[in-house]
Formats: C-alpha cells, structure tokens, sequence
C-alpha cells in the first residue's frame, strides 16, 4: 500500500470539508457540486496516490518519510494541493537528496520544505472567477505565491499553468499543475544549500534550538492523566537570527537583505587569524571559575562573531547612510563601520537573487582585521571604574572638568578641547605621583599606546611662558594573572623618560629607542567587565620631580598628573 497521508485521515474530517462535499449549488463559473460528485467523499489520500498522472509527486513525497506525509494531511485540517504531473521534474534527483550519506546526514527535510510544502496550502483556495494579479497564497513553507487568472483565460499557480482544477474531495481541493512551480529559497536556506559555504552554514545551524510549542499545538484528550495532543507544533529559534547581535532576520520573507558569505577557505584563514587574538588559556583572577572548555568557548564565539557580523545588509537600513557609495552592517550590537559598495563587491565569485535578497559570495576578504575586530581602546582617564588604586585613592586624586567654554579667551589653549569636558588629575604641589590604570578589553594582539596628557593652565588665563612646566613621566605596562609573575608588556625607565608638552593637549606615545613601542598582551580579556579589578593590564605612569642641580639651572618639572585619556591603537599583524 502507498504510504503517501496512510496515516488514517478520519471519515468525519473537518465540517469545511462536509459543506464543501455535501452542497449542491453553482460557484460563479458554472462548477456543479453534488453529493454525487466522483470525489466528494474521498480524501486527498485516496485521490492523490490513485491519480496515474502524479505518481512521481507521490514518490518524492514517500521519500521524506512517513512524518513527513502524516504533518501534512492531519485529520483536523482542510488542505489545497497544487500537485505537479507526471514527467515535469526529475524525480530519482530529488528522491536522491533524501538518501542518507554515511554520515547519516540527508537533505530530506529541505526537500520536505522547498518542493512538497511548496505546493501545499493549508485552507482551501478555489480556481474561481477572477484572481488579481497580486493574489497570494501562504504556503505550508510560509513563503508565498501567486495564484492568477480566469475561468476564461485560466489560472496560474507562481506562474505555473494549472492543466486540471478544482477536484473538490472531502478534506479539500486538487489542482494538476504544469510544472513544479521555481521555489525560491530565502537566504537562511540557501546557506545550507549553497557550495563552498559549508563552513559557516554548520556554524550558524548548530545554534538551532527546536521546542514543543503547546501554545500552537492542537490539544487531544487527556490520556492516564497526561495532555495529548491532535497537532503538535514545534518552533525552531536561532540566537544568530537577530538584527541586534546577530546576521539579521535572513531567515523572514518580510526583510530584504545582501549578504557577502565567505568561502569555506577563507573562512578557515579568518578564524584562525582571529583565534589567534582571542587566547584565554590562562586564570585570569576573574577568570579562576573558567574551565578550559569555557573558555576555548569564548574564543571559538568571539573569533567567529567578529567576522560574521559584517557579513549582512539591510537594504531598508541602507536609506539611513548618507551617502550612496557606503554601506552598513545589518550587526547592532557594537560598532557599526561604514564599508565602501566597490570593496565590498571586487571579491565576488558568485550571487543569486532569492526570496529575500541577493545571495553572494567572496572568496577574499576586502577588510583587514582592524576593520573588523582588532578595535582601538579609548580609556577616558575620569572613568573611576578604571583607577588602579584600589581602595586607597590618595585624596589629591580628583575628576576635573575643563569644557571648551570653560577655557578663558586670553589662554593660550583657547580652542583646546578635553575629551568629555573632563580628566584625571593627582594634582601635588610637590613631590612625585604615581597612579595606575586598568585598560579593558584588550587582545592578545599588538598595539600602540598613547596617552593624552592635560596642561596644568588649562583653564586659566595666559601665565608666564616659564612658569607653565612639562610633565617628566616614567610609564610601564604590565598583564598580571591571577598567579604567578607579572608579564611586563612595555618600560620606560628613569634614564629614558616622556615629557609633555606644557603649551597644549600632548598626545604622548610610549616609545623605545625612538620609535613607537609595541605592547602585546599574551592574553586576551575581552569579556564584559564593569570594575578595575575585572581586568589585568595595568598601565602606570609616574612623574619625576627636578632635582637640586635642574632647579639651580632654571630647569623644573610639574610633579601633577593629568590625563585626558589613554589609547590603545591596534597594529596589524604584518606591520612592524
């Protein structure tokens, strides 16, 4: 016996199948329907796999299995089927994509969804009179098509001519069409469809999570005191599919989106270059509570975020940029570059238009990893959150505030401008001070550090050139773990120290021997943290006071601190 809804369709069925069956009037076009009507008190089962003219869709449908078939015709529904003809597809091809390989994987359930719920609907849609051009029909897939036409010219189904219509049967109606109508997938489809994308189709599918839905459920009797149910619902949810912080909603026919998927080659090449600066091997105080799994968990998320979420565009979205040329990720969940439309598309090997957008694919990436994840680090120095003092804030240490406004007309630094309109001072009338920073966030990558150093008139009116004296700082950068030694990242000592600029807002950089100094923190602390104590680089600077022989020679240094913010600067890896 053919398996195809042998799943005991009840003789009751539905009442929309009885009045559909069981009157006897004219529809608009003529169509008698009587209770004596071939059909009127079979099922689309007996119909179906007894029609010799669409035995091929019968097989295709086998093929997915009996599940398959039962989720389509349940007794508690009426159904429209658009069923293709004999010899309109290539059937042994489709059945073929339901086999299991020797991995068991199969491709069963997409061709469930994209050839046999692509010619079902789940209520009753008649051939009759005149269809509008733009009449649409949901189907099971939740895609839509149209279906058009006359009695006179005739009708269409996705453009598709209907060789026979209207076999009303008990549950409810047959339509013979031509051809198979085109499916088209949407983007979240085609991802697991498409060639050479495997890569970051596997990774973003392993975050399905599919779930009894007892809200969209039909619920049954109660058996031994336990709820069944006629039709159970199950919903599939991906935390990828998300505009915030994910690849956005390619998975909806509501949004249109391009996206740019990488090769499973240069996926590779990016993920390793990125896990390379996303090393949390290591017991961080913070991170004492961190098995090795969780934290190589981190890495493997944090390494593949940073290079899928620039991967998708919203064209909605793109009416916000201002200018034509550009375009912006559809990712909100941090920085939102703009990216040239010309780079984005000289790496294209390939694109295809479906149901949701343009699906294309690159096989080099147009932007370097600091476009992508390798951020620069701004430290406001007034973030007290950030002070490394623990504790024991030395009660000169204060937040000052120095607003463009606020800075006299007869000064010197009129027009300077302090970040936020506030800064770190550890103001000392004499002697030297030292205060500590944690920076956050950083990588285990290289960078250029830079602090940005505040004068001490800032705000006051125009002094005596020779009473306005430059800072002498000693600065070093260290990553200390949870055990064990501090690794010391950068060191200027006394004999080398950093001055500042006493006539304006000093961007100073930590340099060795003359050139900008690398720091490379071996671990990575990218996670979020809101207090000083969360994170392990340190910077610390401190200031040297004149000695006796400088101030006999007129030679004096202001012992203050005041810092406006610190910079961390990324470097690329093939720079030096």
């Amino acid at each position: 016996m053919n398996k195809l809804f042998g799943h005991k369709i009840l003789a009751g069925a539905m009442l929309f199948g009885f009045m559909l069956a069981g009157s006897s009037c004219e529809d608009e076009v003529g169509i008698k329907v009587t209770p004596e009507t071939p059909f009127a008190d079979k099922t689309l089962y007996e119909v179906i796999v007894n029609d010799p003219e669409l035995t091929d869709f019968v097989e295709v449908v086998n093929a997915c299995g009996e599940e398959c078939a039962d989720s389509l015709f349940k007794q508690s529904r009426v159904y429209t089927v658009w069923a293709p003809v004999n010899g309109t597809f290539n059937k042994d091809s489709i059945i073929a994509e339901t086999v299991a390989d020797s991995t068991g994987n199969s491709n069963r359930d997409i061709v469930f969804r994209s050839f046999v719920e692509a010619h079902v609907a789940n209520h009753l849609v008649p051939a009759n009179g005149t269809l509008e051009s733009d009449n649409m029909v949901l189907l099971l897939n939740n895609k839509n098509a149209v279906f058009t036409g006359s009695y006179k010219t005739g009708y269409t189904f996705s453009g598709v001519e209907l060789v026979e219509k209207n076999i009303r049967v008990r549950n409810g109606i047959l339509h013979k069409i031509a051809t198979p109508s085109e499916y088209k997938y949407s983007i979240w489809e085609y991802l697991k469809v498409a060639e050479r994308v495997d890569s970051v189709a596997e990774y973003l599918y392993s975050y399905n999570v599919t779930e009894f839905n007892e809200g969209q459920s039909i619920a049954g009797p109660i058996v031994n005191g336990e709820q069944t149910f006629i039709d159970s619902v199950f919903t599939t949810t991906n935390v990828w599919l998300d505009a915030w912080r994910g690849v956005g909603n390619i998975n909806s026919e509501d949004s249109t989106y391009i996206v740019y998927v990488p090769t499973n080659e240069l996926w590779a090449d990016m993920v390793t270059k990125a896990e390379a600066h996303y090393n949390y091997d290591f017991s961080f105080a913070n991170m004492t509570e961190a098995t090795k799994i969780e934290r190589d968990s981190l890495r493997t998320y944090y390494a593949r975020l940073h290079n899928l979420k620039y991967m998708t565009y919203s064209v909605n979205e793109q009416k916000h940029v201002q200018s034509s040329d550009s375009a912006m990720p559809a990712y909100r969940g941090g920085k939102r570059a703009l990216f040239a439309k010309a780079d984005l598309e000289k790496n294209v090997i390939y694109e295809k238009e479906l149901s949701n957008g343009t699906f294309k694919v690159v096989d080099a990436m147009p932007y370097s990893q600091i476009d992508l994840w390798h951020d620069t680090i701004f430290l406001e120095g007034e973030n007290q959150a950030m002070w490394g003092f623990g504790d024991n804030v030395p009660t000169a240490v204060e937040v000052l505030t120095a607003y463009k406004s606020q800075i006299n007309k007869d000064s010197m630094l009129i027009g300077a401008e302090v970040s936020g309109g506030a800064y770190f001072g550890y103001l000392r009338e004499s002697g030297a001070a030292t205060a500590s920073f944690k920076i956050p966030k950083v990588l285990s990558a290289k960078y250029h550090v830079a602090i940005i150093v505040v004068p001490q008139n800032i705000t006051n009116e125009f002094v005596d050139k020779e009473k306005m004296y430059p800072n002498k700082f000693t600065i070093s950068v260290k990553q200390a773990p949870g055990t064990g030694s501090a690794i010391k990242l950068y060191e200027a000592p006394r004999t080398k120290p950093l001055y500042s600029d006493p006539f304006k807002l000093d961007t100073i950089f930590l340099t060795t021997n003359g050139e900008k100094a690398v720091i490379e923190p071996k671990y990575c602390e990218f996670y979020e943290g809101t207090k000083a104590s969360d994170y392990n680089v340190t910077l610390e600077v401190s200031t040297i006071a004149a000695t006796n022989s400088e101030k006999n020679k007129g030679i004096n240094y202001d012992t203050s601190i005041r810092i406006d913010k610190i910079i961390l600067i990324p470097i690329l890896d093939s720079e030096e």
